[in-house]
Formats: C-alpha cells, sequence, structure tokens
C-alpha cells in the first residue's frame, strides 16, 4: 500500500511517484510539502526550527492529520504547570490598599 503525504504548508493530501522524482519535469517530490513554492518555503523553515529528518516530520505531519492513527489530545482533566493558585478571599486586593 502507498503512502499519502500531506502538505506542510497547505494541508492537502498528496500521492507522489513510488520514486519521489516528477520523471517529466526532472524534480524531486518531497514528503513534507506539494509543489507550491510557498509551501517548499515553509516545510524548508520548519525543518530548520525543528531539527529533525524529513521523514520524522513528514510522520508528525500525518499523524497531526489524522492519516496515522487518531490525533493526538492534550487530558482535558489536567492543569497546566505555572499557572497560579486559586487565591482566598483575604487575598483578593481592596481599594483601602
Amino acid at each position: 500500500m502507498r503512502t499519502v503525504y500531506v502538505c506542510m504548508g497547505c494541508a492537502v493530501q498528496f500521492l507522489p511517484p513510488e520514486s519521489m522524482s516528477y520523471p517529466s519535469s526532472g524534480l524531486d517530490a518531497s514528503p513534507l510539502h506539494c509543489s507550491l513554492p510557498s509551501c517548499e518555503s515553509t516545510a524548508e523553515e520548519a525543518l530548520r526550527v525543528m531539527g529533525v529528518s524529513e521523514e520524522t516530520a513528514a510522520g508528525m505531519v500525518r499523524r497531526a492529520a489524522g492519516l496515522d492513527g487518531g490525533v493526538r489530545k492534550g487530558r482535558p482533566g489536567r492543569l497546566a504547570r505555572g499557572r497560579r493558585s486559586v487565591a482566598g478571599p483575604a487575598a483578593a486586593r481592596s481599594k483601602l490598599r
């Protein structure tokens, strides 16, 4: 079964040739972006910032799009760390201070 890829720039699903090169134009296909120049520059910048290989990033994009299993979501009952604790009524500011 062939792999369907998801463009990192515009989120379109595409199916490049199995050889990952287009024989008519001589260009190489990428697992991260479609043929639009803006998507290519977006993918290059994302790879530079993330610091991972193209294959790893393509897997992350496929997972986020829901093609490789369910989309991962955070636990709704868990609070993020770093938030202030709930203050009691004595800690509230008043006009007299």
